[in-house]
């Protein structure tokens, strides 16, 4: 089973700057990690190749000092490493960057692609999705758990309060949730650790890559640590009661956690709500 991970390299969000001229992210003095999602992919590539069979190979965009990432990924056990470093890359949105990564995918050669659900310096999580779409292959999110069954996959994938598994042929793209065991795995150094490749732009469609390739545009960033909130309100109380919650307050009262899920898990928290309040 040829495998092949994409990883990137993220700054340490802790330092993260904003330039205020270009509005993106200041990666030059910056410390680098691979993206922790991205990880739980490599892990779980790691696991399915010692159970079937084949090769792992990494895969980045970005800038020469990302090759120390893949290097490390080389040092735990990865077979090959392939960095596309070229200028013309530079500036791409997720468009650009799931073509550009999409056709290293098809010149490698795959039966699986592995990423993370998505990187903690954009948490777009569209990159995974997209690379499916350009390959014109299933691409699941929000997975947790993949495995082989035969000449099939079972993907597991996180849905509110359940787990929903799916059953799907090769090839095919997993996102992966972050999972926090598999975030800090120990190196462990095989003999003959081989290079990492860097592959230019050379071969690419020009128009789909970097600036040139990219269809949206970056007017303005920010770095908050205000906490979103939300409001559950007792659907039983009368005229008198809501009226005196408003002129007391309010959603400005109220200072809770934000419910996340899908669709379907939120519909299902709203019924339980109202099923224990009635």
């Amino acid at each position: 089973m040829r495998i092949i991970v994409c990883i990137k390299q993220v700054p340490d969000t802790r330092e993260v700057r904003i330039d205020p001229v270009t509005n993106n992210l200041v990666r030059q003095g910056v410390p680098g990690m691979i993206n922790p999602s991205d990880l739980t992919a490599f892990s779980a590539a790691l696991k399915l190749r010692e159970m079937y069979g084949g090769s792992i190979t990494l895969l980045s965009m970005g800038p020469a000092q990302a090759a120390e990432e893949l290097e490390r990924g080389l040092s735990m056990g990865a077979d090959r490493a392939v960095l596309l470093c070229d200028r013309r890359f530079g500036g791409a949105d997720t468009l650009a960057t799931s073509y550009t990564l999409s056709e290293a995918v098809r010149k490698i050669g795959y039966d699986l692609v592995l990423c993370g659900n998505e990187a903690i310096d954009g948490c777009t999580g569209q990159v995974g999705p997209m690379i499916g779409e350009w390959l014109g292959i299933p691409a699941f999110t929000y997975v947790e758990k993949v495995e082989k069954r035969g000449e099939k996959l079972l993907v597991t994938r996180a849905g509110g309060r359940f787990r929903r598994v799916y059953s799907a042929e090769m090839p095919a793209v997993v996102c992966m949730l972050n999972n926090e065991e598999t975030s800090e795995m120990p190196d462990n150094t095989p003999p003959d650790v081989p290079k990492t490749e860097l592959w230019d732009a050379d071969g690419f469609d020009q128009e789909k890559i970097g600036l040139d390739g990219s269809r949206t545009r970056v007017s303005s960033i920010s770095v908050s640590g205000r906490k979103e909130n939300y409001l559950q309100v007792e659907p039983f109380w009368d005229l008198e009661t809501r009226m005196d919650y408003i002129f007391s307050g309010g959603l400005t009262s109220k200072q809770t956690e934000l419910t996340r899920g899908e669709s379907a898990y939120l519909a299902e928290t709203i019924v339980l709500d109202l099923k224990q309040m009635a």
